[in-house]
């Protein structure tokens, strides 16, 4: 037999058994048919559910099918909370969860998984599946309900922990485990389940560091400023699977897929920082450094000294708050150094909460680029950012800013024509400098609504304090009239207090605000065409700024409210809109505008 017959034949067969294993052993879903949208089955529990007298530290739970477990670390808590957090492994079709610590007497335990159970097929979850026991003769079954919402714009708060108290101390929060917790699902409601009655104070806390505790300064926050009391009669018995419930008296939600009002409403800040420090120092040129504080600073608390260099050579700028601070060198000498060193007196909050002055020594470093053929550094071309162009609305005040402060503008190379039906007219004008930077210009002129000007700035026009001048430039704009515009007028009425309102445009994006006590009205002129939607923040200090909360104090945040519909903005037509601030905390209810009123 010819050898090489022989070998092809016994390649060809073992490769027909290996297809044929392979096509054997291969597992595929099934092709065609309905996709799977069911979540998977419990089938049994060890112990069972809603057990009493329990003993274990541990508990398997049965699927009908393979589950995976997504963001179970996230997810996954125990209310109230173990010291050590339980250890959660997928063995077969089971869910096995064990834990080291004691567990209390008579109390009731809850394990929230929220919908981190899910299928491994299509990854359908059980929704907010809980596994409830008692170690003593009673399973607790009264709940409370409530919803977490961002104090200041009244959206909903991610990853934050609803937290229930049965110490009442005000350091409960700050020092002790609370009694139960509780995650808010997607809408900002939140239920507390199987709590046994009495006193209780409820918190809501975005823990940064994993602790349960509201230690942290910028941690987000929520308390209600007032005990809470469970009983039967006030609250509502809950078997460990219900997941939908509505309290009695609640009012529907414009979005009927969303939670539903709870008892209790919680409204989450930060509370402002009091502590002072140096919060950053930088250096991204040769020619300015910056710094900035952690809170804002009073007149004449800041001051600052560069070694090896007389205070003709630079200048200090700073922010209205004098939190954000810029050093602008003039003195090549002094901007060319690879490492400036500048003494520095600030405010500094010391391990006892006392304001004293602090003075650091702060080294800035920058690596020039290197000289082009040998010659010295040179700051940037001068380059301006200005609105004069395009089309302007009446009253508008153009400006001109640099990336580096402004010297004195050369007013004899800038010429302003204004042209009125063919009829051409030189302006006079005249520039003042911003209060707040030294980068940018004011021109004030007498341009009028309906006119379109030129205006010519000849080389050398502007310069910046490094003797950077700026190229022969034509600047063309125009200013339009007020029929171009429509505008929004609105009656405030239901409140008896001060109030900033403010139109704010897409993604809440204010565009004007207005400051006025209510009843009273509002009027917001010269407005594009669009959409627009009206907040309220009731001013209750009268500092005509939205003030946040502050735990040591009992204060929470100022309340603020929104007009519950879009207002649509016309070209020459004015809309007038009746507004009740009587009720607060209002977002996103549908209602109809009422008729507008052409101008």
């Amino acid at each position: 037999m010819d050898r090489r017959r022989y070998i092809s034949g016994r390649l060809g067969i073992t490769a027909l058994m290996i297809l044929f294993i392979l096509s054997c052993a291969k597992i595929s879903a099934p092709s065609g048919g309905p996709k799977d949208v069911d979540p998977p089955v419990i089938l049994k529990s060890q112990p069972e559910n809603s057990s009493t007298m329990f003993s274990s530290k541990s508990f398997v739970v049965t699927f009908n099918e393979y589950v995976v477990l997504d963001r179970v670390t996230e997810k996954f808590m125990v209310s109230p909370p173990l010291a050590e957090k339980p250890e959660v492994v997928l063995k077969g079709k089971s869910l096995h969860v064990t834990w080291e610590d004691e567990l209390a007497d008579s109390t009731t335990y809850t394990f929230y998984f929220q919908d981190a159970i899910r299928d491994n097929n299509e990854g359908n979850p059980i929704p907010n599946y809980q596994y409830v026991f008692s170690t003593g003769p009673v399973l607790d079954s009264l709940s409370l309900t409530g919803n977490v919402f961002n104090a200041s714009d009244l959206e909903v708060v991610d990853d934050i922990t609803v937290m229930m108290y049965s110490n009442l101390s005000d350091t409960a929060p700050r020092t002790v485990l609370p009694a139960y917790i509780s995650r808010p699902d997607p809408s900002g409601g939140f239920m507390i389940n199987n709590m046994r009655p009495g006193s209780y104070r409820l918190y809501a806390l975005r823990d940064l560091n994993g602790n349960s505790r509201y230690d942290l300064d910028d941690e987000t926050f929520a308390f209600c400023d007032s005990v809470i009391v469970v009983t039967p009669a006030e609250n509502y018995l809950v078997f460990p699977d219900t997941v939908k419930y509505k309290p009695a008296g609640a009012a529907e939600t414009t979005k009927p897929d969303l939670f539903i009002f709870g008892q209790y409403r919680l409204y989450a800040f930060q509370q402002e920082s009091k502590k002072q420090y140096l919060k950053f120092t930088e250096r991204k040129n040769s020619w300015s450094f910056g710094f900035g504080l952690a809170v804002p600073s009073d007149s004449g608390q800041v001051s600052l000294a560069i070694t090896d260099a007389d205070t003709a050579s630079w200048y200090l700028e700073h922010n209205v708050a004098r939190d954000s601070f810029m050093v602008w060198i003039t003195n090549p000498a002094v901007y060319d150094r690879d490492l400036i060193e500048a003494i520095l007196t600030y405010p500094f909050t010391d391990s006892t909460g006392a304001v004293t002055e602090r003075i650091d020594t702060i080294n800035l470093r920058y690596q020039k680029p290197a000289p082009p053929r040998g010659g010295p550094v040179k700051t940037p071309p001068l380059t301006l950012t200005t609105n004069a162009s395009g089309r302007q609305r009446p009253g508008t005040t153009l400006y001109f800013l640099s990336a580096t402060p402004l010297a004195d503008p050369d007013t004899s190379l800038i010429t302003l024509i204004q042209t009125v039906d063919t009829v051409k007219t030189k302006l006079e004008y005249g520039f003042t400098r911003d209060t707040t930077t030294e980068r940018r210009l004011f021109m004030k002129a007498a341009v009028a609504p309906g006119g379109s000007y030129s205006l010519t700035c000849r080389a050398g026009a502007f310069k910046d304090i490094f003797g950077n001048a700026t190229d022969s430039t034509l600047y063309r704009f125009s200013i339009a009239t007020e029929e171009d515009y429509g505008s929004i007028k609105t009656r405030l009425t239901g409140y008896e207090g001060d109030v900033i309102i403010q139109l704010m445009a897409d993604k809440e994006k204010i565009v004007r605000e207005a400051y006025v006590t209510c009843p009273g009205e509002v009027t917001f002129p010269l407005l594009d065409k669009g959409r627009y939607r009206l907040k309220a923040i009731y001013d209750l200090d009268s500092n005509r700024v939205w003030t946040t909360g502050d735990y040591n104090t009992g204060r929470n945040p100022e309340p603020v409210s929104y007009y519950p519909a879009e207002l649509e903005v016309k070209i020459n037509w004015a809309l007038e809109q009746d507004w009740d601030l009587g009720v607060k905390y209002l977002k996103d209810v549908s209602v109809r505008n009422k008729p507008v009123t052409k101008r």
